[in-house]
This record gives C-alpha cells, sequence and structure tokens, in this order.
C-alpha cells in the first residue's frame, strides 16, 4: 500500500515538472478575477435585463378582464368638480355600470364623510346601491392606504362593503433601487392586499383555487415589513401611451355615453390619473422616463395574479456556478481555436445565455439573474485574448527570425549556384573546345571519333544543365528581366525547329509544320524560344524513333496559340499532375535512359506566365501528348 502510494506520488511529481505552466496562468488569473466578481451585486445590471425581458414579452396576451374607469384634469373640467367628487355622481357612475352587469367594482379612490344633507342623502343611496349589488353576488371593494397617521379607511357605512389595503412597492431600498415597479405586495401581517384579494375573488367565481399569499409562485418572505412579496409579469404595456387597457373617462359613464357591454362580466377598477398629481404615476420597467399610471400598475398585478404569472427568482448560486463553468469552458476554446472563431463561439454563448434567461423569466417564470455570467465571458475574453496575442507575437517573431535565417541561407545558396554554374561554365566551354579540335586532328580514327562524339554529347548535356540551373537562380531570385519586342512567333518556331531538324533526324522523326499566318506580338524572342524549344526537345527526346511531331499555330482576338503534339509513348495521368512540378521527371524505363535535369517544364511554364500566358497538357499513354501554349494577342 504504501509503495503503491509512492509511486503514485512520484508519478504526480514528475506529471507536475513537465508540466507547461505558462499555459495554465491565463485560468488561474480568470478563475481568480471571477471569484472576485461574485463578491459584488450588479443589480443594476440584472434590472437592465429584467426590464427587457419584460418589454420583449412575446407571451403576453390581451388583458381582457378589467376595465378602467378613470377621472383626470378632463372628467374636472367637463362635470365642474374637483376630486373627490360628490356623492352624486358616484351614485351616477355606479348606476350605469351597474346597468351592464359587471363582475366586480372595485374603488381606487379615498372617500370621507358627506358634508351637507342633500350629500348626505345621495351617499345613503350610493351605500345602498353597492350593498344591494354586493347581496346578488356582486364584488364590492374599497381601498385603505397606509399614512403617516396610520391606516386609512372609507367611512361608514361604506367600510362595512369591505376594504383592503394598496401599496404600490418600489424599489427604492432593495435591488436595483431606481424606483421602478417590479415586484408587488401580497400581503402585510396576514391580510392579503386589494389586488391579491380581488384576483382570488374572480378566480373562486370561476370555480378556481384561491392563491394564499405564501403559496404563490416566487413569493418570499421580508421579516422587517412582516409582509410577502412576489415579481410578476407585466401582461402588458401599462404606458399611457400604449393604451392596453380598455378605459372609460368617469364623466362618460356618468352622461352613459360608454359602449354597449363595456363592463359586462368585467372587473371595473375605478382610481385617478391626473397628470398635475405626480402620485398617480409610477415608473415601470418600460420606460425610465414616461410614468405609467398607478391604476394601470393595479390592474397588471390583477391580470398577473389571476393568470399565475408570478416569478421565482433563481438563486444567485446558480447562476455563478454557470458563469465559472461557462468561463473555464470559454477560457479553453479561446485559448486554442482562431481568434476570429473564438470571437464567434463568444458571441454565440452570450446570445445564448440571453435568449435562454428570457425564455425561463417570461415563459416559464423563473427569474435567473445573468449579470455575473456575462461580466465572466468578457473577464474570460479580455484576459484570454491579451495572453493569447502574447503568445502568437512570441511565435510570430519566432517564426520572422526563422524566415529571416532562411532567406539568408537561400541568398547563399543562390550565390553558391550562380557562382559554381559560372566557374563550371568555362572549363565545360574548354572541354567543347578540345573535342572539337580533337575531332577535325583525329578524322581518321572511327574509334576516336566515337570517343569523341560522347564526350561532346556529355558536355552538351551539362551545359544545359548548368543553364537550367542559372534560371532556376534567377527565378527564384526574381532577378529575371524581359526584353519585350513586336515579332512574328512564328518565325521564332522556324529557327528552333531548324537547329532541331538535325536531332529529329537521326531519330527518323519527322516535323510537321502547320503554321498560320500570324500578326507580331509583344514577346522576348529569347524566353520565347526556350520554351518551344525545350518542348519541342522533349518530344524528340520521348516520343519514340520514328515518331511525328507535328507543330502548329494560330490566333484569336485574345490569344495566339503553339500547339506541340506527337503519336509517341504518351504520360500517364499520375504523372501529369506532378509534370511542371521542379525536379519532377516521369518514371519509366525510358526515362532512365534519358538525361535531363527535370527543370525544363517547370521553368517552361513560369517563363509562360511571366509573359502572360497559360500552358495545357493532353496525353494518353499508347497515343501521344500534346502541349497547347497560348500568349497574349497584343
Amino acid at each position: 500500500m504504501l509503495q503503491r502510494l509512492f509511486h503514485t506520488f512520484t508519478l504526480l511529481k514528475k506529471r507536475l515538472k513537465e508540466t507547461d505552466w505558462n499555459t495554465w496562468y491565463p485560468l488561474f488569473f480568470t478563475i481568480a478575477f471571477i471569484l472576485i466578481l461574485f463578491q459584488y451585486r450588479f443589480s443594476t445590471f440584472d434590472s437592465i435585463f429584467y426590464d427587457l425581458w419584460q418589454r420583449m414579452n412575446l407571451f403576453s396576451r390581451q388583458v381582457d378582464e378589467l376595465v378602467l374607469v378613470t377621472q383626470n384634469e378632463e372628467s374636472d373640467q367637463f362635470l365642474g368638480e374637483s376630486y373627490n367628487y360628490s356623492y352624486a355622481t358616484h351614485y351616477k357612475v355606479v348606476q350605469k355600470i351597474l346597468e351592464q352587469e359587471p363582475k366586480a367594482i372595485v374603488y381606487f379612490l379615498n372617500f370621507s364623510l358627506p358634508e351637507s344633507l342633500a350629500e348626505e342623502q345621495f351617499y345613503q343611496k350610493f351605500y345602498e346601491l353597492l350593498k344591494q349589488y354586493q347581496n346578488s353576488g356582486g364584488i364590492v371593494r374599497f381601498q385603505s392606504e397606509f399614512t403617516l397617521w396610520g391606516v386609512s379607511q372609507p367611512p361608514d357605512p361604506l367600510a362595512h362593503l369591505g376594504y383592503s389595503f394598496s401599496v404600490v412597492n418600489v424599489d427604492s431600498e432593495d435591488f436595483a433601487r431606481d424606483g421602478v415597479s417590479r415586484k408587488t405586495v401580497l400581503s402585510i401581517s396576514g391580510n392579503e392586499a386589494l389586488q391579491l384579494w380581488l384576483a382570488n375573488q374572480f378566480r373562486l367565481s370561476r370555480g378556481q383555487e384561491a392563491l394564499s399569499s405564501s403559496a404563490i409562485k416566487g413569493a418570499y418572505y421580508n421579516i422587517n415589513a412582516d409582509a410577502y412579496f412576489s415579481y410578476f409579469v407585466y401582461p402588458q404595456n401599462p404606458l399611457p401611451s400604449s393604451q392596453s387597457f380598455l378605459e372609460a373617462p368617469i364623466h362618460r359613464v356618468a352622461q352613459g355615453s360608454i359602449p354597449e357591454k363595456i363592463f359586462k362580466d368585467k372587473i371595473v377598477l375605478i382610481g385617478t390619473k391626473y397628470m398635475s398629481n405626480s402620485d398617480d404615476f409610477v415608473l415601470t420597467p418600460f420606460s425610465k422616463v414616461q410614468k405609467a399610471p398607478k391604476i394601470n400598475l393595479s390592474a397588471s398585478i390583477i391580470a398577473s395574479l389571476i393568470r399565475g404569472k408570478t416569478i421565482v427568482e433563481v438563486p444567485v448560486w446558480l447562476s455563478q456556478v454557470l458563469a465559472l463553468l461557462i468561463a473555464i469552458f470559454l477560457s479553453f476554446v479561446v485559448s486554442r481555436v482562431h481568434p476570429s472563431k473564438g470571437l464567434s463561439i463568444t458571441i454565440i454563448i452570450i446570445f445564448s445565455c440571453l435568449i435562454l434567461a428570457y425564455i425561463s423569466t417570461v415563459a416559464l417564470g423563473y427569474w435567473p439573474k445573468i449579470a455575473h455570467v456575462i461580466l465572466s465571458i468578457f473577464v474570460v475574453y479580455y484576459i484570454w485574448v491579451p495572453f493569447r496575442a502574447i503568445a502568437e507575437h512570441q511565435s510570430r517573431f519566432a517564426i520572422e527570425e526563422e524566415a529571416k535565417l532562411l532567406k539568408k541561407v537561400d541568398h547563399l545558396k543562390q550565390n553558391f549556384i550562380s557562382l559554381m554554374s559560372h566557374d563550371l561554365k568555362t572549363p565545360v566551354a574548354k572541354i567543347t573546345g578540345i573535342v572539337d579540335l580533337l575531332k577535325m586532328k583525329l578524322k581518321s580514327h572511327s574509334e576516336h571519333d566515337r570517343l569523341l562524339q560522347d564526350m561532346s554529347v556529355a558536355t552538351s548535356d551539362l551545359n544545359n544543365f548548368i543553364n537550367s540551373i542559372l534560371d532556376l537562380t534567377k527565378v527564384e531570385s526574381q532577378n529575371l528581366k524581359l526584353n519585350l519586342v513586336s515579332k512574328d512567333l512564328n518565325q521564332i518556331v522556324e529557327q528552333v525547329l531548324e537547329t532541331l531538324k538535325f536531332e529529329a533526324e537521326e531519330k527518323q522523326m519527322k516535323l510537321v509544320q502547320k503554321l498560320s499566318p500570324l500578326y507580331p506580338i509583344q514577346i522576348d524572342p529569347l524566353l520565347a524560344k526556350r520554351i518551344i524549344s525545350n518542348l519541342v526537345g522533349n518530344a524528340i527526346k520521348y516520343a519514340g524513333q520514328g515518331k511525328t511531331i507535328e507543330i502548329t499555330s494560330w490566333d484569336d482576338e485574345q490569344w495566339v496559340y503553339v500547339q506541340i503534339s506527337d503519336n509517341g509513348a504518351g504520360i500517364s495521368p499520375e504523372d501529369q499532375k506532378h509534370i511542371f512540378d521542379k525536379f519532377y521527371r516521369v518514371k519509366n524505363d525510358q526515362s532512365h535512359s534519358i538525361r535531363g535535369s527535370g527543370l525544363g517544364l517547370y521553368l517552361v511554364k513560369y517563363f509562360i506566365e511571366l509573359l502572360g500566358g497559360k500552358i495545357s497538357l493532353q496525353s494518353k499513354l499508347g497515343e501521344g501528348s500534346t502541349f497547347l501554349v497560348q500568349f497574349r494577342n497584343a
């Protein structure tokens, strides 16, 4: 057992020594920064997303359970009264509403005792009308409010009809602390808020179960306030400009100028929205500038509670665990993939988190706070990118230094080849001269003639090889300069064929010319001669004894064409793929007996492309080969 532990410890120690800790530093920094990040609340950041989800609620539907009856400056002017209107007006308004058989009448107004005998009479009538409606199964409720002097309530006997407190909650001491209303008070000290009480009454009237403030999804208890709270989903935009709630001004209701059955089986909320009274309005997630009427907010809360659309706040630690996992995953991604791909993956992860958070909040009712997740992603990216840039800079620097070294080596190689080739040309020329001199002096000795002829051929091959190497050196050093002149290409072809005529006759081959009349073109005569000479020379070398080589020329508006065809052995498809490669030679029994450098066709293709032309090959084994050269007709 001890031996096994010792072996494990030794192996672990060895692995730790072999580990390249430089690659782990960014990950340690990332995790450390994120853990520090977790020590802070980013409520303002979270509130931005929460409000955005509310504004982008694609799962909302029309609120058709409620109708608002509102009084404002226009109503005051029309009725000639001021808040809170006479009981005569309220009696008339309730009469008109009850004619359409509503499900509930709820007053979000503060009432006081009548101040005159006439008002006393209408006050009694107003009470009896509502009492009669309540006795027949209707729902009647008045609001009470918390004031500095206690709880305000409607005067007797209106208080006997029933009242509940109504509090509009805003984030002034909790969460974002920006005065925006995002949650509602469900109950205080065991007493249900007016909005919850009314929602339960409506649910019971439809045969649904009433909701307990402690059992509502997402409800939580605040011991300091002795109250239950819950976040809720806004069913619609509560701002006045959206006109999302069905609404009737109180003076039109009193006058009877309202649509037929507008109040039928509806909850009727009666309240104020005076533009001159800031207490009638509150900020909502839909705007940080324009406020919504509190009566609209109450309607939103009631509709949300009726439908059970409240929100559960997901524990922060779950978001933090998710943020840490995403950060670790993204660290490995950013450190290993191409930067542009890493950026794309980062953006995809951010948008995926936002979409999932939106669906979870609005559709499922579970609100994950994603501030830590989003900030962790940015921390990962802005930690790893500099480390990645440093690593790439080091790699690029090493590559640049290596490239400089290779360039120096290549330059030395080219100089060496050039000097060597030039130095070889002089002795080769001397050997050629000596061979020619010996040929003239030893004419009568046939054995000597054969040996001198072999020396002459070998010297010629060596000279051609040296010239190819020199051309390659010029090509690779880009030291090749064109000497463009206006020239008839047919003349160049004829000159080449004349020089190769003897070589073809030795192999009993025919050189057939089919040259069409051509206009002169701008071309380098020396390079053109090298191109045609190499292609025809290759055909003579490889086509075989007694074969025919056909040289054809023609032109059109864009190109001048020279085609060299033979009916020789042909070239295999595999060799055709590499025929223009540097130092490549066709591998067959015939090629071994033919001397060559493997540079000819490589240089031919380079020279043609340098002149702005093209070359192509068509060949079939046993049938021959055709090289087509195209030069610009200009």
